[in-house]
């Protein structure tokens, strides 16, 4: 957790409150699926840095994209689903779907709901019993939902002409303005990129992940070579490798301490002929 705690110091979208919460230094009451993530690690591609380890396969956690001027953002990955989906574009955000989630878990505000609030400084608390009362935990009715009435993450975006985010999809349709910067694993309707014309190189599944990102990385093109590595299909131990490739080509002391994370997890719990 110590690695952990340095790569979210560097990471402005987490802020001091949501430490508090994967560090265990506050407890989370009601909510089963917010456990350590050092307790198990599951393949997934190094753009993705888990906070929490959730139900069954699945993990809570951000997307941090180098090399690109992509936002950072939450996000929950299934292994089973193949794709991550972005949950919350704040930790603001991300506390208020926690807070309604007690609250519909537990059927109602209690002592310990608020006293978890207290601890990390949430005061909208009442406003989200009130919407609970409204709308239950309906994601269609979180346009009034206080901290998602703005911003609203992509997985509850319907119509892709509202939503003003950096993440390449919502659950049924594209965000073309980010195809450019965006890892498949970004992408919950993949069949809509069949026929586009425009679609970056690493899209396309047809090539070879491995042979493309060596191309890239002999031409010193690090974003291309880093999304080459965050598509689908790579083996562990040659995910590593490539790890170590950009490392040696970049100074960024953040992709130094993300990419020693992700090759510590493997080492401890990665099945050595696994993919991602």
């Amino acid at each position: 957790m110590k690695e952990l705690l340095i790569i979210a110091n560097n990471i402005d979208i987490i802020d001091q409150e949501l430490k508090k919460l994967f560090n265990g230094e506050v407890e989370i009451p009601y909510l089963n699926d917010y456990q350590n993530p050092s307790d198990y690690w599951y393949p997934h591609p190094p753009c993705f840095i888990p906070l929490f380890l959730g139900f069954g396969a699945s993990y809570k956690g951000v997307i941090h994209h180098f090399f690109c001027a992509r936002k950072d953002t939450f996000s929950e990955y299934y292994l089973e689903h193949g794709f991550f989906s972005e949950i919350a574009r704040s930790s603001k955000q991300w506390v208020t779907l926690m807070v309604l989630k007690m609250i519909i878990a537990k059927d109602g505000m209690d002592d310990r709901i608020i006293d978890f609030c207290n601890q990390v400084n949430y005061l909208e608390c009442l406003e989200v019993d009130e919407f609970s009362l409204d709308y239950g935990d309906d994601p269609n009715e979180f346009r009034n939902l206080v901290h998602l009435r703005e911003n609203t993450p992509s997985r509850y975006v319907k119509d892709i002409s509202r939503y003003d985010g950096d993440f390449p999809s919502t659950l049924s349709t594209l965000n073309h303005s980010q195809i450019q910067n965006a890892s498949i694993f970004e992408i919950a309707v993949p069949d809509e990129l069949v026929g586009l014309s425009n679609i970056p190189l690493w899209l396309d599944a047809t090539l070879d992940r491995q042979a493309l990102f060596k191309d890239y990385l002999y031409k010193n093109m690090l974003k291309e070579a880093w999304f080459t590595l965050n598509t689908k299909g790579w083996k562990l131990i040659d995910a590593a490798k490539a790890l170590k490739d950009i490392a040696d080509r970049t100074e960024d002391k953040l992709f130094h301490l993300v990419a020693g994370n992700w090759i510590r997890g493997w080492n401890r719990f990665g099945n050595q002929e696994g993919f991602y």
